[in-house]
Formats: C-alpha cells, structure tokens, sequence
C-alpha cells in the first residue's frame, strides 16, 4: 500500500519504495538505518495472519531460508512480527539487488522481436541451476521456480529469490488439499495434482523456463490456468525443432528429459541438466538465421562460449508419488476458499459426495467401481431454483437467465466456468477423480426429462465421462448416467455407498455405434415416468427398465477423468416434464 512509503518498520528499516507486488506479498526497497544500507523488504499480505498456524510456519520458513547462503541465491538478513493498526505484520529483510527480473528480460525481448543470445540462456540457467542443486542439498525447494523470481543482476548474473515463501502459506485457509502453491505455467505435472512438489519439481520448472529462454513461449500457454495445468500433466512435450523451425536434435533431447511427465524420468540434478545443455548448444552452432515474426527466431552466442561452474552431482529422496483418488477423497464436505497461482476464489458452499471412476482398457469388462476410485464431488448451485422454475433450458448464451444456477470458479483441480462462446467448461486436471455440479431445487424431481449435450474435448484422456446425475439424495446415494470418450455408455447406482450397475449386465460400459468418441457431440437424454428409466444418446434408445431403490432427488451434470486431464464443454442442459409417451412405453 502508498501508506506504507516513507513510514518505518521496528523504528529500524526506513520504506521508501515498492518495487514489485504479488498474491503474497509487497516488496519494499528500504533504508537500515543501523547498518545504514539499502535493502528490499517483503512485506507479507494481511490476510495470511488470519490462519492461526502461519506465525509458527512463517518463523520456522524464514529461519531455515535465513540460513541459506549462495551467490544466486537473495540472502535473508533479518526476519520479524510486528504490529501495524492493531493487526500482525510479517516481514522480511533481505539483500537488495539492483536490476531486472528474467520476466522483465523476456518482455522486453519479446517487444523488440528477438530472443536471448545462447550464452546469456547458458548463464541465467547456469547461475539458477547452482542454486536449486545448493538448496536441495541443504534440504529445501522452491516450489515456485518462474522468471519472476529470477533477478539478473547489473553484471547479468542470476540470483533467485522467493524461497520458503510458497511453503509459507501452505494449510492457511486460502490453500486446500490437491491445491498446490505455485504459477500453472511452470508447475510440474505432480504439483498440478496438487503435491506440494519436491526437488524434481524443481528442476522441471527450470526446465520451462529454459524452453521459454530458448523459444521465446513457454511449452504450454492457454488462457486457462486449469488448462495449462492439464497439458503439463498429459499433453506431448513440444519441441524446440518445431518452435524455431531449425533441426535441433541436441535441444530437443535435453528439453525432453527436463520436461518428462514422471519425475523419475528427469534430470536428477540442475548440474546434469546444464552440462547436457552446454553440449547441446555447442554441437548446435551455427543456427539458421529465421526471422522472430514467424514465430521463430535466432539462437546465437554473443559471444565465445565459457566453461560453466557445474556442482558436484547431489541426491535426494524420491518423488513423492501422486495420490490415489481414494487418497484425494479426504477432501469431501468440505467448504473453504482456494488460493491458486495468487488467485482467491470466492467461498462456495461445497455438497461432498463419493463418485465412481471407470477406467480400463479398450474391449476389456471393467470390474465394478470401489473405493479405490472414490473422490470429491464438489457441486451446489448459487442459488436455489425456484419450484416454478424447476423445469428450464440452459443454453449458457450471455442473456441466458439460468446461467445463475451453475456455479463457477476453480479449485482443488477443478475448473467450473461460462466461456464466452456460450458453453458451460468443466476442466479437471486430477486423473481418475470425479466432480458433479448438483442444481439446488425447491423441490426434488419427479417426473422429468433431462437432456445435456456436450463434448469431450479431443486432448481428454480416452476413457474420461460426462452424463447427469439425478435422484440425487446425499454422498451415497444417487444416480449416474454417462457416455465415455470411447463411445461407451453406462447407468449406475450408488447406494449407501456401494456402486451397482443398474442394466444388469455382464459389462459395465457397453459401446455403441450411435456413441462419438471425444472430440464429437453427444446428446444424452433421460426419461424419468414413474420408476421407468429410459436413456437415448443422439436419438438413439440404448436402455429402459424400471427401478425404484431411490425416491426422487435433486439432479446435475456428472464429469470424470481417466488417467489423465479432461475437458467437457456443455452447450445445453435442459430439464422439462415427462409424460408415459415419451418413455416409448
């Protein structure tokens, strides 16, 4: 805030001027006036006082990065709480270092229309390499590697700042379990589960940022921070060959093994990483000459290469593994506010549920859903439908009246939002996990027809679904009827927390021709008469029987993930009253 400028803090540090801001904290150039020097000052947020656990982790964070003593590193001086208009204030002190981010470097190469030259990557890559493999071996991460928090100082080195800070906030409330700390366009694919990283996590967001020197984009970019998030966890690594237009072989295995999906699978240290990419680079001059506005542009040594300070290799632990989605499933009935990439997003009310999730192979006989792929289903709608307005058509237009009944925002891995194009997109980047969206109605329904269209999208993993659930009572008890990506469908029972197939047949998902694959429309209607159920997709009957375990209940839009991301995009969900002659009986 302006209020701060020129005010002290513990009647020692003088604030002069605030040099950068984030979702956590305000950054500070200040005078000390006992040591009589300039430093920077990050003054963490208010809000994260709120948690009554942050002053314990806040001191054991900042004493353990206060240790911590690296040339690339920014050295934490001093550390305190204070008090400010009655409220706690968190601080800390730290070296300050004149010049730019890398981010700055970067934007401003873009606005010029060239990239960096070879042997400033080498150098920036170099010097943040050596402080990631001094860090892992004094036994901390980052968690949050990204240009922003890389400062180039007046004579070009790198030093990188921002360690312990995203550890910091982890547990306060505007965090959440399967929310991770960290920027979508360079987390690892583990922290877009939501693990809190570790050491190869690291080393993975270096690995982005190194794409991006080299390129000029990162390897995914979208306007969606689920997204991004989803194309880390199951899209193919790009190419530096393809974004430069120029054969680069040498790159373009070293870009592949930084970036690999499985920890396991990249680079044990920064130092390994950057003796491959030194090869690579030297065994790739000269490169062709292509201009930036194509979208491709030149990699080239402004001058000789030098040898690189490589440290001496390090290990750790292994990977923390991904969680089960019976793991994720603690995360049911639950309402909170996610903070995500510096984002809070505003309070929900959430309807925990258990969901199942199918996957097998193609022409295989699934076994039933067990607790093994049990995890939340977060739906409730805004607002509750009115008994006179239970019966409505969503088209998801921006002069669509009902949009008000679908919630929207992001959390816990999952993407609830109206696009400007008129559909209704549910992203979830957790694999094997399932989400509903549940319409809050006066009354339950009854006698109803429910018809959704909507499209897996085509980057999805196969067997992922999407259909409605209805006769909706609470977590253990209710209905699903879904098509997969694999031109399957499926109607099953949950009851009192055990999953039946309703059809009885010897297969859980049964194809049909009249079903598309991902990246095709389907239109799924239910027919609800009494206890006769009654599904069509496209037009097409596939199923009626009749059924009355349940009473009638509330109903939603059902989405599930196979071993990967998925997107579905809704165009349509109407509900409207069902007579006999429309169940064809």
């Amino acid at each position: 805030m302006n209020d701060f400028i020129n005010s002290r803090i513990n009647n020692r540090y003088e604030l002069r001027e605030r040099i950068g801001a984030g979702g956590m904290a305000r950054v500070f150039t200040a005078w000390d006036t006992v040591l009589e020097r300039i430093v920077a000052i990050k003054v963490l947020h208010e809000h994260l006082a709120d948690d009554p656990n942050f002053k314990e982790r806040f001191i054991r964070e900042a004493r353990f990065i206060a240790r911590l003593n690296h040339p690339n590193i920014v050295q934490v001086y001093d550390f305190d709480i204070t008090e400010r208009d009655g409220f706690p204030l968190y601080y800390m002190v730290m070296s300050y270092v004149p010049g730019r981010s890398l981010r700055d470097l970067l934007e401003e190469a873009k606005r010029n229309a060239h990239r960096l030259p070879a042997d400033q990557i080498l150098r920036i890559a170099s010097n943040t390499a050596d402080a990631l493999d001094y860090a892992h071996q004094q036994g901390t991460v980052h968690r949050d590697v990204k240009p922003g928090n890389v400062l180039i100082t007046q004579t070009g080195d790198a030093v990188l700042t921002d360690f312990g800070i995203a550890r910091m906030i982890e547990g306060t409330r505007f965090t959440q379990d399967g929310i991770s700390t960290g920027t979508p366009l360079y987390m690892s694919p583990e922290q877009a589960t939501g693990q809190p990283g570790d050491a190869h996590s690291d080393l993975y967001s270096l690995g982005v940022m190194l794409f991006e020197m080299i390129t000029g984009q990162t390897p995914y970019e979208d306007a969606g921070s689920a997204s991004v998030m989803m194309k880390h966890l199951s899209a193919p690594i790009p190419t530096v060959s393809e974004m430069l237009n120029t054969p680069l072989p040498q790159l373009d295995a070293v870009m592949t093994r930084a970036l690999a999906k499985k920890p396991d699978d990249r680079y044990p240290t920064g130092a390994s990483l950057i003796a491959d990419l030194y090869t690579a680079f030297s065994q790739s001059l000269p490169l062709k000459d292509v201009p930036f506005a194509s979208g491709r542009g030149t990699l080239v040594f402004s001058s000789p290469p030098t040898p690189l300070r490589i440290n001496t290799p390090i290990s750790f632990g292994a990977a923390t593994p991904v969680p089960t989605a019976a793991q994720t499933g603690q995360q049911t009935a639950t309402t909170s506010a996610a903070f995500l990439a510096g984002v809070i997003i505003a309070a929900v009310i959430i309807i925990g549920a258990a969901v199942f999730f199918l996957r097998d192979q193609l022409g295989a006989n699934p076994a039933s859903p067990t607790d093994d792929y049990v995890t939340s289903m977060t739906g409730s709608s805004p607002m509750i439908i009115p008994a006179r307005e239970a019966f409505f058509t969503s088209t998801f237009d921006v002069d669509d009246e009902s949009i008000s009944y679908w919630v929207q925002g992001e959390g816990g891995g999952f993407t609830q939002r109206i696009t400007p194009e008129g559909s209704y997109e549910l992203t979830l980047v957790r694999p094997q996990t399932a989400e509903a969206i549940t319409l809050m109605a006066e009354r339950p329904y009854a006698n109803v027809g429910i018809e959704i269209v909507g499209t897996l999208d085509e980057s999805s993993a196969p067997a992922s679904a999407f259909g409605v659930v209805f006769r909706y009572q609470d977590a253990d008890n209710y209905h699903v009827f879904g098509v997969d990506g694999l031109g399957r469908y499926s109607i099953w029972i949950r009851q009192d927390g055990e999953w039946r197939e309703l059809r009885g047949t010897d297969e859980n998902w049964t194809r049909s021709d009249f079903i598309q694959p991902s990246g095709g429309v389907n239109r799924l209607t239910l027919e609800i008469f009494v206890d006769t159920l009654t599904g069509y997709v496209n037009s097409q009957r596939l199923f009626s029987f009749s059924d009355s375990t349940l009473p009638d209940g509330q109903i939603g839009i059902y989405f599930a993930t196979d071993d990967g991301g998925a997107i579905v995009r809704i165009d349509e969900f109407s509900v409207y009253p069902s007579v006999r002659s429309m169940t064809g009986d």
